[in-house]
Protein backbone atom coordinates (compact mmCIF):
# COMPACT_ATOMS: atom_id res chain seq x y z
CA UNK A 1 0.00 0.00 0.00
CA UNK A 2 2.81 2.52 0.91
CA UNK A 3 6.00 2.93 -1.75
CA UNK A 4 8.27 1.84 1.19
CA UNK A 5 8.14 0.98 4.79
CA UNK A 6 10.93 0.09 6.84
CA UNK A 7 11.67 -1.15 10.52
CA UNK A 8 14.25 1.06 12.37
CA UNK A 9 15.05 1.90 16.47
CA UNK A 10 14.22 4.90 18.49
CA UNK A 11 15.77 5.29 21.50
CA UNK A 12 16.36 1.27 21.58
CA UNK A 13 12.38 0.67 20.39
CA UNK A 14 11.22 -0.54 17.64
CA UNK A 15 9.53 1.28 15.07
CA UNK A 16 8.79 1.96 11.01
CA UNK A 17 9.67 4.59 8.36
CA UNK A 18 7.20 4.99 6.14
CA UNK A 19 8.31 6.60 3.17
CA UNK A 20 6.07 8.31 0.06
CA UNK A 21 7.58 9.30 -3.49
CA UNK A 22 5.10 12.05 -5.21
CA UNK A 23 6.27 13.83 -8.52
CA UNK A 24 3.21 16.19 -7.85
CA UNK A 25 1.27 17.72 -5.52
CA UNK A 26 -2.16 16.26 -4.03
CA UNK A 27 -4.54 17.92 -2.23
CA UNK A 28 -5.52 14.36 -0.42
CA UNK A 29 -1.95 13.61 0.44
CA UNK A 30 -2.03 14.27 4.08
CA UNK A 31 -4.88 12.08 4.55
CA UNK A 32 -3.15 9.23 2.22
CA UNK A 33 -0.31 9.38 4.11
CA UNK A 34 -2.37 8.81 7.12
CA UNK A 35 -4.21 6.35 6.49
CA UNK A 36 -0.73 4.20 4.90
CA UNK A 37 0.70 5.25 8.19
CA UNK A 38 -2.42 3.67 10.37
CA UNK A 39 -2.45 0.44 8.07
CA UNK A 40 1.47 0.28 8.87
CA UNK A 41 1.27 0.08 12.65
CA UNK A 42 -1.82 -2.12 12.58
CA UNK A 43 0.38 -4.80 11.08
CA UNK A 44 2.97 -4.64 12.69
CA UNK A 45 2.00 -4.77 16.79
CA UNK A 46 0.96 -0.97 16.85
CA UNK A 47 4.83 0.22 16.75
CA UNK A 48 5.12 3.59 16.06
CA UNK A 49 5.52 4.94 12.70
CA UNK A 50 7.24 7.75 11.67
CA UNK A 51 5.97 9.31 8.19
CA UNK A 52 7.78 11.09 5.66
CA UNK A 53 6.57 12.56 2.10
CA UNK A 54 9.27 13.17 -0.65
CA UNK A 55 8.26 15.40 -3.43
CA UNK A 56 10.72 14.93 -6.12
CA UNK A 57 10.29 18.09 -7.96
CA UNK A 58 8.47 21.31 -7.16
CA UNK A 59 5.07 21.58 -8.11
CA UNK A 60 3.65 24.63 -5.92
CA UNK A 61 2.81 24.93 -2.42
CA UNK A 62 2.38 21.29 -0.86
CA UNK A 63 0.14 20.30 2.39
CA UNK A 64 2.00 20.75 5.09
CA UNK A 65 2.00 19.13 8.44
CA UNK A 66 0.08 18.35 10.99
CA UNK A 67 -3.13 17.13 9.36
CA UNK A 68 -5.97 18.46 11.74
CA UNK A 69 -9.75 17.77 11.26
CA UNK A 70 -12.39 19.33 13.35
CA UNK A 71 -16.48 18.92 13.54
CA UNK A 72 -18.77 21.63 12.06
CA UNK A 73 -18.60 23.48 15.21
CA UNK A 74 -14.55 23.58 14.98
CA UNK A 75 -14.04 21.13 17.85
CA UNK A 76 -10.94 19.12 16.60
CA UNK A 77 -11.35 15.74 16.96
CA UNK A 78 -8.16 14.25 15.10
CA UNK A 79 -4.13 15.45 14.35
CA UNK A 80 -1.96 13.63 12.43
CA UNK A 81 2.11 14.88 12.30
CA UNK A 82 4.37 13.68 8.80
CA UNK A 83 8.04 14.73 7.48
CA UNK A 84 7.56 16.79 4.09
CA UNK A 85 10.83 16.06 1.92
CA UNK A 86 10.95 19.10 -0.88
CA UNK A 87 13.98 18.06 -2.58
CA UNK A 88 13.79 21.50 -4.86
CA UNK A 89 14.19 23.22 -1.34
CA UNK A 90 17.53 20.51 -0.09
CA UNK A 91 21.06 22.04 -0.59
CA UNK A 92 22.62 19.29 -4.05
CA UNK A 93 26.13 19.63 -1.93
CA UNK A 94 24.27 18.11 1.41
CA UNK A 95 23.90 14.86 -0.64
CA UNK A 96 27.23 14.97 -1.70
CA UNK A 97 28.56 15.85 2.13
CA UNK A 98 26.87 12.78 3.52
CA UNK A 99 28.57 10.37 0.90
CA UNK A 100 25.64 7.81 0.13
CA UNK A 101 25.78 6.65 -3.33
CA UNK A 102 22.32 5.36 -2.63
CA UNK A 103 21.19 9.22 -2.51
CA UNK A 104 22.90 10.24 -5.06
CA UNK A 105 20.23 9.84 -8.15
CA UNK A 106 18.02 12.65 -6.20
CA UNK A 107 21.11 15.21 -6.16
CA UNK A 108 19.78 16.11 -9.57
CA UNK A 109 16.44 17.02 -8.42
CA UNK A 110 17.82 18.81 -5.34
CA UNK A 111 18.38 23.12 -5.14
CA UNK A 112 21.84 23.60 -7.50
CA UNK A 113 21.67 19.76 -8.81
CA UNK A 114 21.91 20.27 -11.76
CA UNK A 115 25.33 23.06 -11.60
CA UNK A 116 28.44 21.64 -13.87
CA UNK A 117 30.32 21.00 -11.20
CA UNK A 118 27.87 19.31 -9.31
CA UNK A 119 26.76 16.86 -11.58
CA UNK A 120 30.25 15.83 -12.58
CA UNK A 121 31.26 15.22 -8.97
CA UNK A 122 27.97 13.06 -8.82
CA UNK A 123 28.94 11.29 -12.13
CA UNK A 124 32.90 10.65 -11.09
CA UNK A 125 31.64 9.02 -7.60
CA UNK A 126 29.57 6.69 -8.57
CA UNK A 127 31.98 5.94 -11.34
CA UNK A 128 34.89 5.25 -9.76
CA UNK A 129 32.37 3.18 -7.10
CA UNK A 130 31.22 1.21 -10.47
CA UNK A 131 28.09 1.78 -8.97
CA UNK A 132 26.46 1.82 -12.80
CA UNK A 133 22.42 1.21 -11.61
CA UNK A 134 22.95 4.17 -9.79
CA UNK A 135 23.86 6.10 -12.72
CA UNK A 136 20.99 4.95 -15.01
CA UNK A 137 18.83 6.22 -11.98
CA UNK A 138 20.49 9.17 -11.91
CA UNK A 139 19.96 9.64 -15.56
CA UNK A 140 16.09 9.27 -15.61
CA UNK A 141 15.98 11.19 -12.55
CA UNK A 142 17.97 13.86 -14.46
CA UNK A 143 14.59 13.82 -17.33
CA UNK A 144 12.54 15.22 -14.33
CA UNK A 145 14.96 18.00 -13.64
CA UNK A 146 13.81 21.78 -14.88
CA UNK A 147 16.30 23.54 -17.21
CA UNK A 148 16.79 24.96 -20.43
CA UNK A 149 17.34 23.39 -23.60
CA UNK A 150 21.16 23.96 -23.12
CA UNK A 151 20.96 22.22 -19.97
CA UNK A 152 19.28 19.43 -21.38
CA UNK A 153 22.10 19.23 -24.28
CA UNK A 154 24.79 19.64 -21.96
CA UNK A 155 23.03 16.85 -19.70
CA UNK A 156 23.13 14.36 -22.45
CA UNK A 157 26.90 14.53 -23.69
CA UNK A 158 27.81 14.65 -20.20
CA UNK A 159 26.44 10.97 -19.69
CA UNK A 160 27.18 10.12 -23.34
CA UNK A 161 31.32 10.16 -22.03
CA UNK A 162 30.27 7.39 -19.87
CA UNK A 163 29.07 5.35 -22.37
CA UNK A 164 32.04 3.07 -23.04
CA UNK A 165 32.46 2.57 -18.97
CA UNK A 166 28.69 1.70 -19.07
CA UNK A 167 28.54 -0.52 -22.29
CA UNK A 168 27.94 -3.55 -20.25
CA UNK A 169 25.33 -2.51 -18.32
CA UNK A 170 22.53 -2.94 -20.98
CA UNK A 171 19.75 -1.75 -18.19
CA UNK A 172 21.49 2.10 -18.88
CA UNK A 173 21.12 1.44 -22.23
CA UNK A 174 18.13 0.47 -22.04
CA UNK A 175 16.43 3.45 -19.91
CA UNK A 176 18.36 6.17 -22.47
CA UNK A 177 16.86 4.45 -24.93
CA UNK A 178 13.42 3.83 -24.46
CA UNK A 179 13.01 6.34 -21.12
CA UNK A 180 14.41 9.69 -22.34
CA UNK A 181 14.84 9.82 -26.08
CA UNK A 182 11.35 9.53 -26.54
CA UNK A 183 10.55 12.76 -25.04
CA UNK A 184 9.35 11.87 -21.20
CA UNK A 185 9.97 15.62 -20.27
CA UNK A 186 7.36 16.64 -22.91
CA UNK A 187 5.38 14.33 -22.68
CA UNK A 188 4.92 15.08 -18.77
CA UNK A 189 4.37 18.98 -20.20
CA UNK A 190 1.58 18.17 -22.44
CA UNK A 191 -1.75 18.32 -21.41
CA UNK A 192 -2.82 17.01 -25.51
CA UNK A 193 -4.07 13.21 -25.56
CA UNK A 194 -1.29 12.77 -27.69
CA UNK A 195 1.18 13.82 -25.04
CA UNK A 196 -0.51 11.74 -22.60
CA UNK A 197 -0.51 8.69 -24.61
CA UNK A 198 3.21 9.19 -26.09
CA UNK A 199 3.77 9.61 -22.17
CA UNK A 200 1.76 6.15 -20.91
CA UNK A 201 4.27 4.30 -23.17
CA UNK A 202 7.20 6.03 -22.16
CA UNK A 203 6.59 5.03 -18.54
CA UNK A 204 5.16 1.60 -19.02
CA UNK A 205 9.04 0.99 -20.82
CA UNK A 206 10.76 2.79 -17.70
CA UNK A 207 8.74 0.50 -15.47
CA UNK A 208 9.41 -3.04 -17.41
CA UNK A 209 13.40 -1.69 -17.74
CA UNK A 210 13.34 -1.41 -13.98
CA UNK A 211 12.18 -4.83 -14.09
CA UNK A 212 14.56 -6.06 -16.34
CA UNK A 213 17.23 -4.33 -14.04
CA UNK A 214 15.99 -5.14 -10.45
CA UNK A 215 13.96 -8.44 -10.98
CA UNK A 216 14.28 -10.06 -14.35
CA UNK A 217 12.46 -13.36 -13.45
CA UNK A 218 9.37 -11.24 -13.19
CA UNK A 219 9.89 -9.73 -16.79
CA UNK A 220 7.28 -12.11 -18.77
CA UNK A 221 4.47 -11.60 -15.60
CA UNK A 222 5.01 -7.97 -15.59
CA UNK A 223 5.11 -6.68 -19.39
CA UNK A 224 1.10 -8.49 -19.42
CA UNK A 225 -0.06 -6.48 -16.52
CA UNK A 226 2.12 -3.20 -17.15
CA UNK A 227 0.41 -3.09 -20.59
CA UNK A 228 -3.26 -2.76 -18.98
CA UNK A 229 -2.48 0.55 -16.90
CA UNK A 230 -3.33 3.53 -18.43
CA UNK A 231 -2.99 6.38 -15.78
CA UNK A 232 0.27 8.34 -15.10
CA UNK A 233 -0.07 8.58 -11.73
CA UNK A 234 -0.57 4.69 -11.42
CA UNK A 235 2.49 3.82 -13.24
CA UNK A 236 4.47 6.98 -11.56
CA UNK A 237 3.60 5.07 -8.13
CA UNK A 238 4.46 1.75 -9.40
CA UNK A 239 8.17 2.97 -10.87
CA UNK A 240 8.71 4.52 -7.12
CA UNK A 241 7.66 0.91 -5.06
CA UNK A 242 10.19 -1.22 -7.42
CA UNK A 243 12.92 1.56 -6.45
CA UNK A 244 12.06 0.65 -3.07
CA UNK A 245 10.94 -2.83 -2.78
CA UNK A 246 13.41 -5.93 -1.58
CA UNK A 247 12.23 -8.73 -2.92
CA UNK A 248 10.65 -10.21 -5.98
CA UNK A 249 7.35 -11.16 -4.36
CA UNK A 250 6.68 -7.39 -3.04
CA UNK A 251 7.46 -6.73 -6.61
CA UNK A 252 5.21 -8.86 -7.98
CA UNK A 253 2.80 -7.54 -5.72
CA UNK A 254 3.09 -4.28 -6.29
CA UNK A 255 2.47 -4.67 -10.11
CA UNK A 256 -0.62 -7.20 -9.43
CA UNK A 257 -1.88 -4.08 -7.37
CA UNK A 258 -1.42 -1.03 -9.75
CA UNK A 259 -3.05 -3.49 -12.64
CA UNK A 260 -6.28 -4.72 -10.47
CA UNK A 261 -6.74 -0.91 -9.73
CA UNK A 262 -6.45 0.09 -12.24
CA UNK A 263 -9.40 -2.71 -14.10
CA UNK A 264 -11.78 -1.75 -10.53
Amino acid sequence: FADGVYEITVNDQPALMHIEFQSRQHKTMPERLMEYNMLAASENEWWPVYTFVIYLRKDGEVPQSPLIRCLRNGEEYQRFYYNVVELANISARQFLQLGLHGLYPLILLAKGGTEPEVVREMVTDLTEARELELLALAYTFGGLAPGSEAYEAWFKRSFAMLDDILEESWTYQEIVKKGMEKGMRQGLEQGLEQGRQQLIRELRDTVISLVRMRFPMLLAFSESHIETIESSEALHTLKSQLFTVQTAEEARQAIIDASTAETA
